[in-house]
């Protein structure tokens, strides 16, 4: 019985994952919710939502697919903002996105003039 139950556990775990999940953040009252869109050098569009809430400030954007939620860290000029291996750059009219992981650096130049409210 012991054994049926540790099987049956075990081939549970090996299911793929299919279900999405949401999440609700308290950020406090959110002071801007910029949306900005990036041409990039020999890389699809980039277009990031910055949302600055007090202390918290964080960038959305679509990479590979895959919906991501990059964090700001510290930043000697600029701002930067981090995502498991990746690192969202913006200063001015540019964003540079790197990979630790394969080492690529990616070159943005955003577009229009203004940003979207």
């Amino acid at each position: 019985m012991r054994l049926t139950l540790a099987a049956l556990a075990c081939s549970a775990l090996a299911l793929p994952a299919t279900a999405e999940t949401t999440l609700n953040l308290a950020l406090g009252p959110i002071d801007t919710v910029e949306t900005i869109s990036y041409d990039c050098e020999g890389a699809d569009p980039l277009r990031v939502q910055f949302v600055n809430a007090g202390e918290n400030a964080l960038a959305l954007t679509e990479i590979d697919g895959a919906m991501r939620v990059f964090v700001n860290v510290v930043s000697g000029s600029g701002a930067s903002y981090v995502s498991g291996a990746d690192t969202l750059s913006t200063k001015g009219s540019t964003a540079l996105l790197e990979n630790q992981m394969n080492e690529t650096k990616v070159q943005c130049e955003q577009t229009g003039d203004m940003p979207q409210q």
